[in-house]
C-alpha cells in the first residue's frame, strides 16, 4: 500500500464525483436519504463491503444524512485503499 501524494488525491477526488471532499486529512462525503430505514439500508450494504475488503471507514449517522470518512488510520494517510472503497460507495449510491 502505497501513501498518495497532494495532487494524487485531488485528482481522485476530482474523478469521484460531486460531493467528496477532503477535510482534516480524510476524504469525505455526506449522503441524504428520504427515511431513517434507507439509510441504515445503505450504510449495511457499505458495511459488508468494507468487512470484504478489510477496509472501515468513519460512519456518522444521523436519522436520514450518512457521512463517510475515508482515511488508512494504520498509515496514517489517504492511500489508494480509501479512494478504492470511496468508488465502491458512489457505485451503490446510484
Amino acid at each position: 500500500m502505497v501513501n498518495m501524494t497532494s495532487e494524487e488525491i485531488k485528482r481522485a477526488i476530482e474523478e469521484l464525483g460531486s460531493g467528496w471532499e477532503l477535510k482534516d486529512d480524510k476524504i469525505i462525503k455526506t449522503f441524504q436519504f428520504p427515511s431513517f430505514m434507507n439509510a441504515i439500508e445503505f450504510v449495511n450494504d457499505i458495511a459488508n463491503i468494507a468487512e470484504k475488503v478489510n477496509h472501515h471507514p468513519i460512519i456518522t449517522i444521523n436519522w436520514r444524512t450518512v457521512k463517510f470518512s475515508l482515511k488508512s488510520f494504520d498509515v496514517d494517510a489517504i492511500t489508494e485503499r480509501d479512494i478504492e472503497l470511496a468508488k465502491q460507495i458512489e457505485e451503490r449510491r446510484i
